[in-house]
This record gives C-alpha cells, structure tokens and sequence, in this order.
C-alpha cells in the first residue's frame, strides 16, 4: 500500500534533503510544506485530503483540519507539546498521535540556566559596548542564595534544579502533579505554592505544559502578587504569559527584567511592545536546538510515523 506523507514540522522540513533516505525504504509519497514556525487552519485545510500520515510541528491540528483529512491515520509530532492538536478529536476519529516525552531536556534546560547568567552578569550589554569601542564595567550578581521559583516540575523543570545545585541557590518549585519526595530531596526542591513563589523569589522559571490551566498563567492579577522585583525565564510556551501582562510587569518595573525563549504570537510580531525594552533577552523559540537532541527527535519521528501506519 502507498501512503501519502504531509511534512510540515519546520525543524525537519530544513533538513529534509540530507534525511531523505529515511524514507526510501518505504512506499510513501512524500508532500513537503515549508514554513518559518507552524501552518495555520486555513493552511493545513488546503493540503490534508488524502493524506495518511502527517509528520507535523507546532501546526494548528484543530477539529476542521481534522475532519478534512478524511484519510489521516497518524499523527507524529516532532518535539514533545501537543497543546496545538486537538486529543479528543483525534480519539473520536481513531486517528494515532506520537510525541517523543523528554526530548529537549537537556538543550531547553541548559538554555534557562543561559538565560539566567547572561542577565545577572550583563554579558550580551558588556559585549556589545566591546563592539562599539566603550570599555565600561558592569556590576552582576551571583545565584548563591537567591531564591529560585520554578513552575512545572516535569523533566524539564527537574533538570534546571539539578543544573542549579553546584550554585547553591534556594530552589522552590510547583506542580500540580505530585513529585517523588526522593528525588524533590536529592535536589533540594521545597515544594511551595505559586502564590509563595511569585511572593519570595529573585527568579521565576516557567517550566510547565501549555493547558486549560495553565493558559494565561501569568496576567494582570499576577502583578499585585510579585514583590521581589524578579527576573522572569520563559523556555516553556508563550501563552502560559499574557503579553499585555508582561508588558505592564516591565513598564511598572515590578520584574527585574525577562527571558524569554517563546511567545504568545510566534514569530513576535514586529510592532510589539516587548521589543522596546533592553531589560529583555529573546531567542526565537530555539531552546530546542542543539544537534545532539534534534538529530535524537528527527529519528524517533521518522520512527513513529512508520510504525503508526504499520501496526
């Protein structure tokens, strides 16, 4: 039987002529879609009649995308957050959804740890005063008993606490989920409420899943409960913060500064506001992308999509 193939995960499309032998083996048509970040409703509603299995980034797999692709029997997601597919449609209509659970831990954590140290030692100003010809000097600070706040403490999350141990920092953390108390010891993680953390800590880490829950997580009620003017990482999803939020969080200077890896609307739109402040350090949803781990996800998609068409 042939199958027809729709790639459209970004990360894999931008490699696709070197990861084409994959494929031979099998008797797929392939069709390939290239975009900058994700496709949209009117996009994939276009291109998804016929098509068996789709190998799909942050794409807009919503029910009208689904009930169009009237052949579709697998979905395989390059990366992990499968917030942008719709689960129960998916169910209702029998079709196969495969992530691949952990696969950035290391690149997004290591990222956040970045983050951090870039801005309490003000590398990227120092730098770029070098590169203008001004010799100045900029004062930092350590992470050595700051309190550290980290949302979400999934692989993720739990990794940035182990990253942050030889620093000696407090670390507080929060999840709905219940964590081994094992492993919350071994990294020194008090588990405290949110309310706690945006209250008592110098940094604040957004490390969870994009939910009902978790959706707008950070908003305008947030900016009553902060109070150690912090500095707030986002490698997470854009969002878990409302933009409008974070822009009122700035201006007030109620945060010390942000990170941030992701945003509500990707790519950021060139007219937001967020680009006006020098307190913020952005990178274009990239925590993701080191060699070792892409080169780890882009096989374990292949891998899923086969065997989802297979079984």
């Amino acid at each position: 039987m042939k199958f027809n193939i729709l790639i459209t995960a970004f990360p894999f499309v931008n490699e696709y002529k070197k990861l084409r032998k994959l494929f031979k083996k099998h008797n797929f048509n392939i069709k390939v879609i290239k975009t900058s970040q994700y496709l949209k409703e009117k996009d994939l509603i276009k291109v998804v009649e016929n098509i068996d299995g789709i190998l799909c980034g942050d794409d807009e797999i919503n029910e009208n995308v689904l009930k169009k692709a009237n052949k579709l029997k697998v979905l395989s997601k390059w990366g992990t957050g499968i917030d942008s597919i719709d689960l129960e449609t998916c169910k209702k209509l029998k079709i196969k959804v495969f992530n691949t659970p952990g696969a950035f831990t290391e690149s997004v954590a290591t990222q956040a740890l970045a983050f951090i140290l870039n801005f309490n030692r003000k590398i990227l100003e120092n730098d770029n005063n070098i590169k203008k010809g001004i010799w100045n000097k900029f004062e930092g600070v350590t992470l050595v008993g700051k309190k550290i706040g980290i949302i979400g403490l999934g692989n993720i999350g739990l990794r940035i606490a182990e990253l942050l141990l030889p620093f000696k920092s407090k670390i507080f953390g929060n999840d709905i989920k219940k964590i081994n108390n094992k492993k919350l010891k071994k990294l020194k993680v008090n588990i405290k409420s949110k309310n706690y953390i945006y209250k008592n800590c110098d940094i604040i880490i957004i490390a969870t899943d994009l939910n009902t829950s978790t959706r707008y997580l950070i908003n305008k009620k947030t900016l009553k409960l902060i109070r150690k003017k912090p500095l707030l990482v986002n490698i997470a999803r854009g969002p878990i913060i409302n933009d409008q939020a974070l822009i009122l969080l700035l201006e007030k200077k109620i945060i010390a500064g942000a990170c941030l890896d992701v945003f509500e609307k990707e790519p950021l739109p060139l007219k937001s506001k967020l680009r006006k402040f020098k307190n913020v350090i952005f990178t274009s949803h990239n925590a993701f992308n080191t060699v070792e781990e892409v080169n780890k996800v882009h096989f374990n998609t292949y891998k899923n999509l086969v065997l989802g068409l297979k079984k």
